[in-house]
């Protein structure tokens, strides 16, 4: 029994660590590496189960909590240095995952009944497109760049941090949406992962002499996880009101997001600058290798998914018969 309880320990740590990878890699979904691995329905159960059964929920959801943090650690660790070596190479990859998850929202995409419901899902696809897509535009075009903050550590920038946690972690329940992708347009990912760094440099926060800089910095991640937890539990209850009463609305909305993202991936105040020095050859070509390549196997991910949940649902239909 002892030995049956480790095992089943042990490999949802394992699974807790590819949703951690999944959620750290822009345009990778957490949501339907869930579904792939078949722990999407018990996770969200047992996420809007904590108020009324803490204890149980809890010990069920501590070694995918466990895996997830060292899988997240290690893929922003090996991201940031990557980054920083080819961007356009590492954004070409982010990019193809983004491109490859659109079926998850078109499937669900279905032609209004009447002229109202044609306004409102054009409303929700354009303007979910705009705000995604401006986002990047805007804080390219202006220099906007939150690394300057977050290096004077300015009071709103806490702020900043626990709206940023709160929209990615709850992207993170929507399976084909990444929550990285939301750090990244908000302009937090890139300076986030180079607090990271173990050289010094302007946003280490663990190579830094200043103790205060370091205080600050783990007040900044404190912020990010407080509202990565409260946008877990959030968007695990809203999503599942959204989906059951305004379905096809949410999912124009979601590919409005995923369209306009894809754009500011590619244009956005982090990247902006460095085409403007000017990026290597190979640089490019690799990222545009990358970008079709991720963009298959994001494309194969989700329909394997698709695949499970159909015939899950008729195993599901020839129970109720029976």
């Amino acid at each position: 029994m002892e030995k049956n309880k480790s095992l089943n320990f042990a490999l949802d740590t394992l699974k807790g660590v590819t949703l951690g990878i999944s959620a750290a890699v822009p345009g990778l979904s957490a949501g339907s590496i869930a579904v792939a691995e078949r722990c999407y329905d018990s996770l969200i159960e047992k996420i809007t189960s904590l108020k009324q059964e803490f204890v149980k929920s809890f010990l069920f959801l501590l070694p995918f909590i466990l895996g997830a943090l060292l899988g997240a650690v290690a893929a922003l660790i090996g991201i940031q240095k990557g980054y920083n070596a080819a961007p356009f190479t590492i954004t070409g990859l982010f990019g193809g995952f983004i491109l490859g998850s659109l079926p998850v929202a078109i499937k669900e995409l279905k032609k209004g009944k009447n002229s109202k419901e044609r306004v409102i899902h054009i409303l929700c696809f354009t303007l979910c497109f705009l705000v995604a897509s401006m986002l990047g535009v805007i804080t390219a075009l202006t220099s906007f760049d939150l690394s300057i903050y977050l290096k004077d550590r300015v009071w709103w920038i806490y702020l900043i941090a626990l709206v940023a946690g709160f929209l990615s972690a709850g992207a993170c329940i929507i399976p084909g949406i990444s929550g990285s992708m939301t750090m990244m347009v908000l302009g937090m990912y890139i300076p986030v992962i180079n607090s990271f760094a173990t050289r010094k440099g302007e946003l280490s926060i663990w190579a830094s002499d200043s103790t205060t800089f370091k205080v600050t910095g783990l007040i900044l991640f404190l912020m990010l996880a407080l509202g990565a937890l409260a946008g877990v539990i959030t968007a695990s209850k809203v999503m599942k009101k959204m989906l059951t009463e305004h379905r096809v609305s949410t999912f124009y909305a979601i590919l409005g997001l995923i369209l306009g993202s894809l754009i500011s991936m590619f244009f956005n105040s982090n990247i902006y600058p460095k085409y403007q020095a000017g990026l290597k050859t190979w640089d490019y070509i690799l990222g545009a290798a990358l970008f079709f390549i991720c963009a298959l196997i994001s494309f194969l991910l989700i329909k394997y998914v698709s695949k499970e949940e159909k015939i899950e649902e008729q195993l599901g239909s020839q129970n109720n018969n029976l």
